[in-house]
């Protein structure tokens, strides 16, 4: 019966609007771990994998802000593993 009563406490709402502190803290917890893996990700694709590992790292970004996380270094990493990947194609293409 506990079980049900915490589970409904976490699904309802409250009367005043405000979200119950624990899905806050879940979704803030949620979004840094979002935000981490956007950053490592993005690192691993300045290496490696390029536009790959950029969009997945820019979803990653997104998610984490959807969650109420700043993600601006993710984003950044994302968009530079995407320019960067291209510009590789093309040099790599254009001398083929």
């Amino acid at each position: 019966m506990s079980d049900s009563n915490n589970l409904q406490r976490l699904t309802m709402p409250r009367p005043d609007g405000q979200a119950a502190p624990e899905t806050t803290e879940f979704h803030l917890r949620q979004g840094q771990k979002y935000r981490r893996a956007s950053i490592i990700i993005g690192i691993v694709g300045l290496f490696l994998f390029g536009v790959a590992a950029g969009i997945i790292a820019f979803i990653m970004a997104r998610r984490a802000e959807a969650a109420g996380v700043n993600a601006t270094p993710g984003k950044v990493l994302a968009v530079l593993d995407i320019i960067g990947g291209i510009i590789v194609m093309v040099i790599f293409f254009k001398n083929r």
